[in-house]
């Protein structure tokens, strides 16, 4: 098994963790009826789930000389090309939250055996937004499933599924990147020049170390792009304690959106970390490590840059709060 190991889940960008979780439970032969896959938005969680369901059925799981899933036999291909009959994926589609009914759904098929196979799937995306009731809808299912019945519950966050529910499958933590790797991998697909450079850089920084959500940055993501750069000239304006740019930053640049402003500040204290950072010899995580901070920063001491995270880390907190955008940001400029 030590051979099949070392190529599982070839789709799946890193994530040793599941993958040596699935090797060892393939080896045993017995791979659990749940699964969680927790993660943020565009972190795998999907490529991993449909891996795990082709990995099961695999007609060559038993051949070391293949990937697991191998990708050519029938039901791989059928998989990944989502023509399966036995998989049903619930989500909340276009609600806020997945109730009773979506669940419902799930129980009159469950005792309906495989059409296609010896297994049949059944994906919840986006499980952390199940309420309260339908969980407990789910629960019997989850507890005694029919033999044939896999369960992958993707989720951003497990703490928002009841315990009685996480008590009942292993949960799998999606791996998150570093900048710079995700500076390498978006290089690799869009190219290396000077001209994509910032933008591959702010859609590695911005994407939380989610691969996906760092292409669909990089592709569709202009208005969160837009808050980045919004971020770096708030910085700039705090550190060279320019007044006067400030005040035209807050009357030309701000954000309309309370929560864009937020998002705003948060990387602002993000950018403020990454200097105190470098300072101390760190890693950056706003910046990218090829460019460096900027220069703007180089004089500053890292008591001052603390007074000014502490600043912008209230401001946060009082625009949350509702207070007004104007008045918080410029005394934070005049103040800062």
């Amino acid at each position: 098994m030590t051979e099949l190991a070392r190529s599982m889940l070839p789709n799946l960008i890193g994530n040793e963790k599941i993958k040596n979780i699935l090797s060892e439970d393939l080896a045993r032969g017995k791979s659990a009826h749940a699964y969680i896959l927790e993660g943020p938005r565009g972190s795998g969680k999907h490529t991993a789930a449909m891996q795990i369901c082709a990995a099961v059925l695999c007609e060559n799981k038993d051949d070391p000389a293949y990937s697991l899933p191998c990708g050519k036999c029938s039901f791989c291909r059928k998989i990944n090309s989502g023509v399966f009959v036995d998989m049903m994926t619930v989500s909340n589609g276009d609600k806020a939250s997945i109730g009773v009914d979506q669940i419902r759904l799930i129980k009159e098929t469950l005792y309906i055996t495989p059409n296609d196979g010896n297994k049949k799937f059944y994906i919840i995306e986006n499980a952390h937004l199940m309420t309260p009731q339908a969980q407990n809808a789910f629960l019997l299912a989850l507890e005694e499933p029919p033999a044939y019945v896999m369960f992958l519950l993707l989720c951003e966050n497990s703490a928002a599924l009841l315990e009685t529910v996480k008590s009942r499958a292993p949960s799998i933590q999606m791996e998150r990147f570093a900048p710079d790797f995700i500076e390498e991998y978006l290089r690799g697909i869009y190219g290396s020049g000077s001209a994509l450079h910032q933008k591959i850089v702010r859609a590695a920084h911005l994407s939380g170390g989610a691969l996906g959500y760092a292409k669909e940055l990089y592709e569709h993501g202009s208005a969160e792009m837009k808050l980045y750069e919004t971020a770096s000239d708030l910085v700039e304006v705090l550190v060279s304690a320019n007044k006067s740019g400030g005040l035209t930053f807050v009357q030309g640049s701000l954000p309309k959106s309370r929560a864009d402003t937020c998002q705003v500040l948060s990387l602002a204290r993000l950018a403020l970390r990454d200097l105190i950072s470098d300072k101390k010899g760190g890693d950056l995580l706003f910046y990218s490590s090829t460019d460096g901070v900027p220069s703007f920063a180089k004089k500053v001491s890292v008591k001052r840059l603390l007074e000014l995270s502490s600043a912008v880390a209230e401001s946060e907190k009082l625009i949350t709060a509702n207070c007004s955008q104007n008045t918080v940001m410029t005394s934070l400029i005049m103040n800062g």
